[in-house]
């Protein structure tokens, strides 16, 4: 026995698809007769569109040298630190 989902899952697909399918003369005003007569621009590849990033491994190494710089001026900091205060 169907509990009556069905039906108003199906009213509601209904009025989504007909909410996509109506024309908005607000946007369809703004848009001017260069853009509507324009050509599709060119298609690219993601590979060539995004940015390459360094390889996790590679990354992770430049990170802990990185860490372990700062670590050693903090440590030197430290030390003059407790030398001028004794």
């Amino acid at each position: 026995m169907h509990s009556g989902r069905l039906p108003a899952t199906l009213v509601l697909a209904c009025t989504v698809a007909m909410i996509g399918c109506t024309r908005v003369p607000e946007i369809e005003e703004r848009v001017s007769d260069d853009m509507r007569n324009a050509d599709y621009p060119e298609l690219v590849t993601l590979d060539s569109a995004l940015e390459t990033l360094p390889r996790p491994n590679q990354a992770g190494q430049e990170l802990e040298q990185a860490l372990a710089a700062r670590s050693a001026r903090l440590q030197r900091r430290a030390d003059q630190l407790r030398s001028t205060t004794q």
